[in-house]
């Protein structure tokens, strides 16, 4: 359908522009074909015989032709561009609109004491102190940090392995260290590592587990929780909930029931055999939907984001569990971790598989400090394939230096556009692509600029005038003096006065009464002979 808007510009001369529906937020304006003819033949004639007339009305017509551009370019915005890394061509399944997400709330209450409350915020010490045991959402730890530069975990504090379920946790060699010659379980881990607590978080890869329901998991779970607490039972043991889908996720197996079912089967679990739970589902889950919050997963709606570990660390220092350090002292020696040996789990037990479907892996493009990412930030591309262009952009007083890829690595790529190929050999866990910036020269005149606002406190140094108090010092020692003078004279005289008096009269009065005896006695005696 086309729109015609019609502006008289002098008598008997009229311009009627278009705006086809279908040229929408572009800012094309067209001229009506059908009016093109009389137009040109009434310009002719204005131009015979009313030429005054036409340039008023030729500047009238720049007018109206900027403001109908401004109109349909300004005034009727394009339709928003689908959030980064949106699955556009998802569709709600059938049963998540029958999902409760009240129903999948932990009762605090029926729970006190084994979930974990809230408390004043930790540190980065608390984390650094403790091992962080799971899968892939684990091993994202140390792929994000909260200065962009420092992740918050590191291969001496975690064991994340890739795809792993919680059938594993007793059986499958998982974890490399130095001077070993082969890999060693997660139980046999710990003790080797001897943690002062530990925080695990599995589940979300047993979701898809064909037929096998909550009471076959949490029985896994609880045999491996046990294996843990007998091979090294001086470390405390705190089970995180399993983290909560996006709503968009790439495979609609995967349930929000089910991750409910879950955490509930966990946290009573907790409660029977002592170990604390940590909720970690109270900061990812958005409160009305019960699904992940926007942003808090990458591509496959799954592996948590940037922003969910960020908030998912926050939480774990603001619920802290910090107890007496009971560890058998000193330490044995702890050798270095080398992590999980690549390719351990070559298949994803929670991909999208079937006829006509490709097994894509999460690809995220993250920024360091100093610039961003322009271009589609979070990419589900099959292993082998090729991301769509992402260009790293760097802010004032900082230049484009190099792309890794996380957490070692080299992205490839000598300027700041990338077009990234996946690595053939990509696990599920995805890759996480980094830009790198540096500061310029230009941002070192503002370093100066501080140190000049210190040498003004220098003022305050010359007044040694306060210092002149030794003046009270003087007039201390002779104030004591007079003090002590006055205390021992009254002392000394009541303490002479009252001791003599009652000594003299008892002195007296014995020989009065002896007199007084003798004479008494020595009569009695005479009449007696």
């Amino acid at each position: 359908m086309v729109h015609y808007s019609c502006v008289c510009l002098a008598p008997g001369w009229a311009v009627c522009l278009s705006r086809p529906d279908s040229a929408r937020g572009a800012g094309v304006i067209k001229e009506s074909e059908s009016m093109r003819a009389e137009w040109t033949k009434k310009l002719v004639r204005c131009l015979t015989s009313q030429v005054a007339v036409y340039v008023v009305s030729g500047l009238l017509v720049v007018s109206v032709l900027t403001g109908v551009v401004l109109y349909v370019s300004g005034s009727h915005d394009p339709d928003p561009a689908p959030a980064s890394g949106s699955n556009v061509d998802w569709e709600e399944v059938d049963q998540d609109a029958s999902y409760d997400a009240e129903g999948g709330v932990i009762d605090q209450d029926i729970y006190e004491g084994t979930v974990l409350p809230e408390t004043e915020d930790a540190g980065q010490d608390y984390l650094d102190e403790t091992l962080f045991i799971g899968d892939s959402n684990t091993y994202r730890y140390m792929m994000y940090g909260e200065d962009d530069e420092t992740p918050f975990t590191s291969l001496q504090n975690t064991i994340g392995v890739v795809s792993m379920g919680v059938g594993s946790i007793t059986s499958l060699k998982c974890e490399e260290f130095v001077g070993y010659s082969e890999p060693v379980t997660i139980p046999e881990a710990v003790k080797i590592m001897q943690p002062k607590r530990i925080i695990i978080c599995f589940g979300t890869n047993n979701l898809s587990a064909a037929g096998k329901g909550t009471d076959n998991f949490i029985e896994q779970y609880a045999k491996g929780l046990a294996a843990i607490h007998k091979a090294y039972p001086y470390a405390d043991i705190i089970v995180s909930a399993v983290p909560p889908l996006d709503k968009q996720r790439s495979n609609t197996a995967l349930t929000m029931t089910q991750v409910d079912e879950f955490n509930q089967a966990i946290v009573a679990v907790c409660e029977e055999e002592g170990y604390k739970f940590l909720d970690s589902s109270e900061a990812l889950k958005d409160e009305k939907t019960g699904w992940a919050k926007e942003d808090y997963t990458l591509s496959d709606g799954v592996h948590l984001s940037k922003e969910g570990v960020t908030a998912y660390m926050e939480y774990v220092r603001t619920h802290a569990y910090i107890t007496e350090d009971t560890r058998p002292k000193p330490l044995k020696t702890i050798p270095k971790a080398k992590g999980t040996p690549p390719g351990l789990i070559s298949q994803d037990p929670i991909a999208v598989r079937g006829e006509g479907n490709t097994v894509t892996v999460p690809v995220e493009f993250l920024a360091s400090e100093g610039g961003y990412i322009e271009g589609v930030t979070s990419q589900a591309v099959a292993k082998g394939g090729t991301c769509s262009t992402v260009r790293a952009v760097a802010n004032a007083g900082y230049a484009f230096s190099h792309w890794t890829i996380e957490p070692v690595g080299s992205a490839g790529g000598a300027g700041d556009t990338l077009t990234f190929t996946v690595p053939a050999d990509a696990d599920a866990n995805g890759v996480v692509v980094k830009a790198h910036f540096v500061a310029t020269a230009t941002a070192a005149p503002a370093t100066p600029a501080p140190t000049a606002t210190p040498e003004v406190t220098a003022t305050p140094e010359t007044s040694p005038s306060p210092e002149i108090t030794p003046t009270p010092d003087v007039t201390q020692q002779p104030t004591a003096p007079p003090t002590a003078e006055p205390t021992p004279a009254p002392t000394t005289a009541p303490t002479t006065a009252p001791t003599t008096a009652p000594t003299e009269v008892p002195t007296v009065a014995p020989p009065t009464n002896g007199n007084s005896s003798e004479g008494q006695g020595g009569g009695t005696d005479q009449p007696a002979g």
